[in-house]
Order: structure tokens, then C-alpha cells, then sequence
């Protein structure tokens, strides 16, 4: 029978037994055992665990440390990435300002911002990117969304500057075809006569209209064409201009050069403005050598004085005046 004292040394319990006279070893049973070996296996378990976290932390891996280079690496890209989008963005809106004073210029209307703004295919334009059930899925649909939406914005910026280089292109035209200067060199102008109106004819001695200018020189004095276009007209005429050249300049506008004494042009041909056409001489009716111009805006005649005269700097357009005060009284 066991009894008597039990008591421990260095955790191991012994108890007197009468019997033997002996100290003896208790022996656990099979439950308290297990109990033990648990207890210091989840101790172990969480040591070990602790360890490897510290491990992991502060000691990773070679191909750990690989892994968060290169996702450093590309978060940095990706800003980069999204700092390209808001600079494209900023010139394109530049580009927009610049659009719209170009514009103005030309007489153009205005761009609405709704068309420059430019829609696009949204969330379906995206389906296969969000089939892929990317980790950072709405940044990266957003980003592409921002780059879509810039491809598109460039589109509309295209296609706008090609509609001002092409409108450019057919101002510029205009503005060569326009009867814009004067048909005879001041240095080869004696006196000018600037009535455009009711005049006292100086053949039939009564009132009629003129419709004119009348540039007064010396026979054979040139003549140049005031804008590009199509020579209609370079004959012989019989109801009072004599030597006749006229020209079509297109967009409505045609001019008409009377009296000439020599012709240095044919009909059909292509002239441009400041080319020589014919030389000054007083066939037709007209009392005295000149060129009588007019310039016709769709059939009907206009003053001529305001299409040339903002060609000319100060010195000639004062020339000029002096020139027109010598003689009020047209020649034809």
C-alpha cells in the first residue's frame, strides 16, 4: 500500500513507501502525461511561430526581398504613370486655348466644351481588363479610363485642327484673290480722281453715274491685276471702255481695267495679284489717258478707294490724297 510523505526534488516527485522503507518515484498517469506533452507542444508551436514572424520581418527571404523591390519599383512607375496623364491632360488643355483663339481669327464658331470633352465606351470598354480579377482592379480601370478618355480628347483636338489648317488654307485664297492694291504704281501716277457717284461727263457734258476710279498718267504706264484670278476678258470693247480686261477673282468679286492702249494678257489664262496685265492709254470714250477701274461684288459695282487703301503705309496713302485733290473730275 502506498502512503507517507510525498515531496519533489527538481520537479521530480517522490513519496515514502513503508513497505520498502525507501523513497520512490511517483509515477503521472497516462492523462496528466498527455496533458504535459500538449501544453509544451502549443508552447513550442507559438515560440517557434514568434520566431519565424521576427524572421519573416526582419530577415526576409531573398525572394522576399526580390518580391517588395520590384512592387516598389512599381508603385513607383504607376505614379509616374499617372503624373504623364494629368501632364497630357494639362497641354491638351492648353492646345484647347490656343484652338479657340484660332478661331476667333478666323471668324470661326466656338468648339462647345461638351464635344471637346468626348465620351467614351465607359465600363464595357473595360470588360476583358475587369474578367482578370485584378488585385488593384479599380486603380487600374481608372487609370485606363483617364488614358481612354485623353485618346479621345486628341481625337476631337485632331480633327478641329484640321478643320483650321483646311479654312486657313482657303482664307488664304481669299485674301490673294481679293482686288487688295492699287492697279498703277504711285510713282507712275499723275492725278487721281476719287468721284464714285453722279458726275458731270466730260464727253456728254450732262450728269451720269461712275462707278470708278480713274488713274491719270502717261500712255503705256503698266497695269497690274489688284488679285488673283482668271482673266474673263482681254479685247476690244464698244460701249465706251475701248481696251478691256476683265478678271474674276472668285468668292463674288470681279474687276474691270478700261481704256487700255496694249493688252499683256489672253483670256483664260491664270494671273496673280501685282502681275503686269496691260499698260494705260485712252481707247474708248475718254478725255485724256487713264485707266478707269472698277471692282464688282456680285454684279454690282463698290467704291474701289476701300479695298487698297489699307495696303498703303502713310507716305503713299497721303501720295495718294494729293494726288486725288489735283483732279475731282473723272476722265470717262
Amino acid at each position: 500500500m502506498r502512503c507517507g510523505l510525498i515531496f519533489s526534488m527538481r520537479k521530480i516527485q517522490y513519496y515514502y513507501n513503508p513497505d520498502t522503507c525507501n523513497y520512490e518515484k511517483v509515477k503521472p498517469s497516462k492523462l496528466r502525461w498527455i496533458r504535459n506533452a500538449v501544453i509544451y507542444l502549443l508552447l513550442a508551436l507559438i515560440i517557434a511561430a514568434g520566431a519565424l514572424l521576427i524572421l519573416h520581418r526582419y530577415y526576409p527571404s531573398p525572394k522576399e526581398a526580390r518580391f517588395t523591390a520590384e512592387q516598389q519599383n512599381l508603385e513607383m512607375k504607376w505614379q509616374l504613370l499617372e503624373m504623364e496623364v494629368e501632364s497630357l491632360n494639362f497641354l491638351i488643355e492648353a492646345l484647347w486655348v490656343h484652338d479657340e483663339e484660332i478661331r476667333v481669327i478666323l471668324e470661326l464658331d466656338s468648339l462647345p466644351l461638351v464635344i471637346r470633352m468626348a465620351g467614351f465606351g465607359g465600363a464595357r470598354s473595360f470588360k476583358d481588363l475587369l474578367s482578370r480579377r485584378l488585385i488593384f482592379e479599380q486603380k487600374i480601370v481608372s487609370v485606363y479610363q483617364r488614358i481612354e478618355k485623353l485618346k479621345a480628347k486628341l481625337h476631337i483636338q485632331e480633327a478641329s485642327l484640321d478643320t483650321l489648317a483646311s479654312y486657313a488654307n482657303e482664307r488664304d485664297n481669299f485674301w490673294a484673290c481679293m482686288p487688295a492694291i492699287q492697279p498703277v504704281d504711285n510713282k507712275d501716277l499723275r492725278r487721281l480722281s476719287t468721284v464714285f457717284g453722279m458726275r458731270l461727263h466730260p464727253i456728254y457734258n450732262k450728269w451720269m453715274t461712275h462707278r470708278g476710279l480713274d488713274f491719270m498718267g502717261k500712255t503705256g504706264v503698266p497695269v497690274y491685276a489688284t488679285g488673283n484670278g482668271t482673266v474673263k476678258l482681254a479685247q476690244m470693247t464698244y460701249g465706251g471702255f475701248g481696251n478691256l480686261i476683265i478678271i474674276d477673282h472668285g468668292y463674288g468679286y470681279k474687276t474691270r481695267y478700261a481704256h487700255l492702249n496694249l493688252f499683256n494678257v489672253v483670256k483664260g489664262r491664270k494671273v496673280k495679284r501685282g502681275e503686269l496685265i496691260g499698260y494705260m492709254g485712252r481707247t474708248g470714250r475718254s478725255a485724256g489717258v487713264h485707266l478707269h477701274y472698277e471692282v464688282l461684288k456680285n454684279g454690282v459695282q463698290v467704291n474701289p478707294i476701300g479695298f487698297f487703301e489699307r495696303e498703303l503705309g502713310e507716305k503713299e496713302f497721303a501720295n495718294l490724297l494729293a494726288k486725288a485733290k489735283q483732279a475731282t473730275i473723272p476722265l470717262d
